[in-house]
């Protein structure tokens, strides 16, 4: 029996007989990179497995000028890889403010924050008492953020009650509430939190995972800011509680903390929750940051400790089968629509007839519009919609499924609308029969509209030379949109000059341009006229640079035009303007070549309007230190712009 003993001793602890190894030096945990010391075994194909004590510290300092500094210790024991147990997490932020140096002394300020937590572990995941701390330190003192006295978790859920506290403004900001087994939020649920400046106090009732309803109010005037039963949601549990339920049950799936029963992001039950939901998060991110299975590098939630539960919703063959054939039809049109929405031929003549006009109009239309349908169509591809009462979900109201859509469109400078009508008949009886009936319907539309475009744009496609012309246009018209309304690093005159000549000549010029492209029949007289506004927009690419530069030659000619002089008798120097007469007919020219600018409609012209600008600096700049006594004597306030001109010389 003495020697069977030590090979039963092996067969059940079988790691204690592989010789046990010590590491220490350069480790990343959870993505942070410091140094650690820890024992380990080597496992199959040589891998290492984490067994016994286990320590990590980090001390990091800002690269730039290192007056910040991350700290982080960890202790805990892993068992075959896995931890267990008690571990000790410190996480320590500090900001150093280098004031002055006096007597040798630094003088300095520090900012910090501190978070500190214990956690217990069963086999890798969280299991038993955990306590969260969160401190700050500053000016000399240290308090307290927040906080999680115990927090008790079970096979990795939360479990029974908890509270968080969190310390903002002498106020106290809490979340309280229960959670029955499995994780399941579960009776009344209490928040007091800020949401731009308010303080709110929420309540929430949860029956075993499912939101039957809450209220929001104004803390310090008690006014009540929201309130919401769901009451299909406790219909439907009184009908399964009494077996009467037909056609759903409750899932045996677990959810996040968001409960969704048929609501869409828009809608009023979904933002409801958002606020309430936004602080439970922070807790959760807070308390887990350590978990790796909870919370990623990117410091997002992957994972919830607490969960909501939904009901699952049978489906039939055929419902099925639609659900496996729409997103194939959904991104078939999503493919038609952007192409034909970015068509450059369609784009240039849409001036040719009503008709292309409003086909042009139409497919920017459904480009936007079926974006709407995304979050939808991520629910049918992933088969997560099962979980929803969609016939509901239409009762409220899809606001992206409509009886009219109205196109808006401008042809020959008459805005026009159009209607495209749809049957809803089929959503009363079934949801999904009517969305692929909605679809269908959408198509034979987009197909109608494709067709006209191709039968009257092939002749004009036909011809590469000129298609290759037109996509050069259209290409150039988008980037220079695009540069000409980028107005943050520009200031209020740039704004004005950029603004403008934008309206003028790349929306108003271009468009009348397009008109009379779009009217053309010959190919030779179409070609001439794509050159004309190829030159267009090579012109309005070239004066960008020198628009912008428009409003900083007349700073830099006030500037330029200012002398110092010396009082003697009060001992003083200041600046008064050097030939004001000159300046002030070179500051009326540059006013009214900038107005020309601002209000001119003929692209050509604005280039000799900036030459003129140019012109002007340039015999400015050599007149301030010419004598200019005769011409100054030749200068008043009555000459009009061309007189000015002729007496500069320009």
């Amino acid at each position: 029996m003495r020697k069977i003993a030590p090979l039963i001793f092996c067969f059940f602890f079988p790691f204690l007989v592989v010789a046990q190894e010590k590491f220490q030096g350069e480790y990343t945990f959870n993505g942070l990179k410091g140094e650690a010391i820890f024992e380990f075994v080597r496992g199959e194909g040589n891998a290492i497995i984490r067994q016994g004590e286990f320590k990590f510290s980090r001390r990091e300092k800002d690269r730039e000028d290192r007056t910040r500094i991350n700290k982080t210790m960890v202790e805990g024991f892993y068992d075959a890889d896995k931890k267990t147990g008690l571990w000790d997490y410190l996480d320590e932020i500090h900001l150093i403010d280098l004031n002055d140096v006096n007597n040798f002394r630094l003088d300095y300020t520090i900012n910090s924050q501190q978070i500190k937590l214990k956690a217990n572990y069963l086999e890798g995941i969280p299991h038993g008492k955990w306590v969260f701390e969160e401190n700050i330190y500053s000016e000399g003192k240290l308090s307290p953020k927040s906080e999680a006295d115990e927090i008790q978790f079970s096979e990795g859920q939360i479990d029974g009650f908890f509270q968080y506290k969190s310390f903002v403004d002498n106020r106290t900001l809490f979340i309280r509430g229960e959670v029955s087994d499995g994780g399941f939020m579960n009776g009344e649920w209490t928040f007091v939190y800020k949401v731009d400046g308010v303080l709110i106090s929420e309540v929430r009732n949860y029956e075993k995972g499912f939101l039957i309803g809450l209220v929001k109010r104004d803390l310090l005037s008690d006014e009540i800011l929201e309130e919401r039963v769901f009451f299909e949601v406790i219909n439907k549990l009184n009908q399964i509680n009494n077996k009467e339920n037909k056609g759903y049950r409750v899932s045996n799936d677990k959810f996040g903390i968001l409960f969704n029963d048929a609501f869409l992001s828009s809608d009023p039950e979904f933002i409801s929750q958002t606020s309430g939901n936004a602080f439970i998060s922070e807790f959760l991110n807070n308390v887990l940051r350590y978990d790796e299975s909870y919370v990623n590098e990117e410091g997002n939630l992957i994972q919830f400790p607490i969960h909501t539960r939904r009901f699952v919703y049978e489906l039939s063959r055929s419902q099925q089968r639609i659900i496996e054939e729409l997103p194939e039809e959904y991104d078939r049109q999503i493919r038609v629509v952007r192409d034909y929405s970015n068509r450059n031929s369609l784009r240039i003549n849409r001036q040719r007839s009503d008709s292309l006009a409003f086909a042009n109009a139409y497919f920017e239309f459904k480009a936007e519009k079926l974006k709407e349908f995304d979050e939808l169509m991520d629910l049918i591809k992933s088969k997560r919609i099962q979980f929803f009462d969609v016939n509901e979900m239409f009762q409220r109201g899809i606001p992206f499924i409509r009886e009219k859509e109205r196109i808006e469109y401008t042809f020959e400078d008459e805005v026009k609308v159009m209607e495209v009508a749809y049957d809803l008949s089929k959503f009363e009886t079934d949801f999904y029969v009517g969305l692929s009936d909605y679809f269908r319907q959408m198509g034979v539309t987009i197909r109608s509209v494709k067709g006209y475009v191709d039968e009257s744009l092939s002749q004009i496609e036909r011809d590469d030379d000129l298609r290759s012309i037109e996509n050069r246009v259209q290409s150039q018209k988008i980037v220079l949109d695009e540069l000409y309304l980028q107005f943050e690093t520009l200031n209020e005159d740039q704004k004005q000059i950029i603004s403008s000549v934008h309206t003028n000549i790349l929306v108003n010029a271009f468009e009348n341009m397009l008109q009379e492209y779009a009217r053309l029949n010959l190919f030779t007289d179409k070609k001439q006229k794509a050159r004309v506004m190829e030159d267009l927009l090579e012109e309005m690419s070239n004066n960008y640079t020198d628009l912008i530069a428009i409003p900083e030659f007349k700073v830099t000619l006030d500037v330029l035009y200012q002398e110092e002089v010396f009082n003697p008798f009060t001992f003083s120097r200041y600046d008064q303007r050097a030939k004001p007469r000159l300046y002030e007919a070179g500051e009326k020219l540059f006013d009214h070549y900038i107005s020309s600018i601002i209000n001119e409609q003929d692209y050509s012209e604005i280039r000799v309007l900036i030459n003129k600008v140019k012109d002007l600096m340039i015999r400015m700049e050599e007149l301030r230190f010419a004598d200019t006594r005769r011409l100054e004597n030749r200068i008043n306030r009555r000459l009009d712009v061309k007189k000015i001109e002729s007496l500069l010389d320009l």
